[in-house]
């Protein structure tokens, strides 16, 4: 792989980040349990705050979660994120000797925007995101702890801003931008704090513009640019936020040759948006040299400070490898995982709270790839180190790490069905179906379609070996699943229930039941011309393939007139998909 030919000796750091890593003691802040969170969200710490302002807290934030029916995974996802919120007020107030309850009456919309994010996306990072606004909020609070007069507004945004009040403070600051010309650079500053502001309250369509007056007036301000750029690349808007990266990372690299120090981390984080942004515009190449370059410059930083950059090298080994699996580049992936995995591996020892879940995701990953390029050993190996992994976790926080075990325990079966390793294929499926099956009873909006796909995957393995009523009961189950679901959402779940429905045929076509195979073949054919018409190159090899299974079975049954009507029908639609 090009970046192992740029970036040799990967364990070097790893070991380094091992033995330089160190244990970080923190002072109290108040939490919500990431563990117990069978009935919502419940006080863990308090911190010696008043039990009053933690239980309204909780009132509320378990309103929202009920609203959204969260399942058990989402809400430690949850009290992880709202726990980051929650350690940075109580810090601020700490440093600057506020009252904490008070700001904590202001967390609860924060957490509502990230329950409704969570909805919208359920597999959203929502911790990630906690740590940014924390960040964030400190730079907000650093900024504005200077000296002013008690009556003038900057005061009373200030104030605001101490008690957490941010609809209070953007509203202040929209005044006083609305009152107030003043000069460019007073305008542009108070936009930017304006915007910073909107994004605090998990608002970046209303941050935007507010970032883009601030840019317009001050883009040679390397904060301003920054948080403009960010915020379109995250609102998706990637032809502008392209050339004021790009803009960013030339003047960075000016200024680099005089501060190193100071201006390659900026260097390295530039490159990598710029990677993440090429892959939304679908422009791999420009995508690679981007994650490379930020590799190259990451390295060099790590060999100086593994404990800071180390997890930064993991990361952008992470995004390459994801890169060029989605670019079928599958041999470079499994090699870029391999070397976010050895620093991964190295991070657990010292942090096992937060790498130990991420060595079993990428170990999972691993096991996809090298069954794809058909190192079914390393498959087998990876998959087991993921599980070995998943069920300690599981053993101490079920609520968070069930729907991960079950998710690896499913493609562990898929490996061994395609190694013909029949009996343990079916005691993984099995294993992963019982877990699915109680997260769905929790939770069926987020987890039926796991069980769906877990019952499709037995019913094939039934087929395989020769018990076909375990397989018609495993694939009618999922087909009773997938209509549901098909209601529900139909462009979704219609390709499966089509699907469903052909290997119902097939298998009732093997075990002599023509009537009831060519009544499944043409539910699914009826299934896929509809959707071949909408989507054409996308389902009409399906729906010639489902056709010649019903011309197969015509023939079979002695009606060779349907039968060679069907075929031709069948060609003509391959003939079309085929073309050029």
């Amino acid at each position: 792989m090009c970046a192992r030919k740029i970036l040799p000796g990967v364990a070097i750091i790893a070991l380094s980040v091992g033995c330089l890593a160190a244990d970080v003691a923190s002072s109290c802040s108040p939490a919500f349990s990431e563990v117990d969170v069978k009935n919502g969200l419940k006080v863990q710490t308090d911190c010696g705050l008043p039990a009053r302002t933690l239980n309204r807290l909780t009132i509320q934030l378990n309103r929202a979660v009920r609203r959204a029916e969260l399942a058990d995974a989402q809400i430690v996802s949850l009290a992880k994120a709202t726990n980051v919120i929650l350690g940075a007020v109580h810090t601020q107030s700490d440093r600057i000797g506020g009252k904490t309850d008070s700001a904590f009456a202001h967390v609860e919309p924060l957490v509502e925007r990230l329950v409704e994010q969570i909805r919208a996306q359920p597999d959203a990072a929502l911790a990630a995101e906690a740590r940014q606004w924390s960040a964030r909020y400190k730079d907000l609070r650093s900024r504005s702890s200077i000296e002013r007069s008690p009556d003038s507004p900057e005061s009373r945004i200030d104030d605001a801003l101490k008690r957490l009040d941010l609809e209070g403070a953007v509203q202040l600051l929209t005044q006083l931008l609305a009152e107030t010309q003043g000069t460019a650079q007073v305008f542009a500053a108070r936009s930017y704090e304006a915007g910073e502001i909107e994004l605090l309250r998990f608002a970046p369509q209303n941050a935007l513009p507010y970032l883009d007056k601030a840019y317009a007036l001050q883009p040679e301000d390397s904060d301003i640019a920054t948080a403009f750029a960010d915020t379109l690349l995250a609102q998706r808007e990637y032809e502008r936020a392209e050339p004021i990266y790009r803009t960013l990372l030339s003047r960075y690299q000016v200024l680099a040759q005089e501060k190193p120090a100071a201006y390659e981390p900026r260097i390295a984080r530039t490159l990598d948006k710029l990677g993440n942004l090429y892959v939304g515009l679908q422009r791999p190449k420009d995508a690679e040299a981007a994650y490379l370059r930020a590799l190259e410059t990451y390295w060099g930083l790590a060999k100086q400070n593994p404990v800071a950059y180390g997890p930064a090298v993991a990361e952008t080994f992470d995004n390459l490898g994801a890169l060029y699996r989605d670019t079928q580049r599958l041999k470079e992936a499994a090699d870029a995982y391999r070397e976010a995995l050895d620093i991964d591996r190295a991070l657990a020892y010292h942090d096992p709270a937060t790498y130990r879940p991420e060595m079993a995701t990428t170990l999972n990953d691993l096991g996809i790839l090298n069954g794809a390029t058909q190192h079914m050993s390393d498959a087998e190996q990876a998959y087991c180190e993921a599980l070995n992994i998943q069920r300690t976790l599981v053993r101490s926080n079920p609520a968070a790490y069930r729907p991960a075990l079950a998710r690896t325990l499913n493609n562990l079966g898929n490996l061994y069905s395609a190694t013909q390793q029949l009996r343990e294929a079916e005691h993984a499926y099995n294993e992963a179906l019982t877990i699915r099956q109680e997260l769905a009873r929790e939770s069926p909006a987020l987890y039926r379609p796991d069980v769906a796909r877990t019952l499709t995957n037995l019913g094939a393995l039934y087929r395989a070996t020769q018990r076909p009523n375990e397989a018609q009961r495993a694939y009618q189950q999922a087909l009773q699943v997938y209509r549901v679901l098909a209601g529900e959402t139909p462009h979704v779940y219609q390709p499966d229930e089509a699907r469903t429905l052909n290997n119902l045929g097939v298998l009732f076509s093997h075990s002599g039941r023509p009537r009831e195979a060519e009544d499944a073949y043409r539910s699914a054919l009826d299934i896929y011309r509809t959707l071949s018409r909408e989507t054409p190159a996308r389902y009409r090899q399906d729906e010639a393939r489902t056709l010649g299974n019903l011309s197969t079975l015509l023939r079979q049954t002695q009606r060779p007139l349907e039968a060679e009507e069907i075929r031709r029908e069948a060609a003509r639609l391959s003939d079309t998909t085929d073309a050029p």
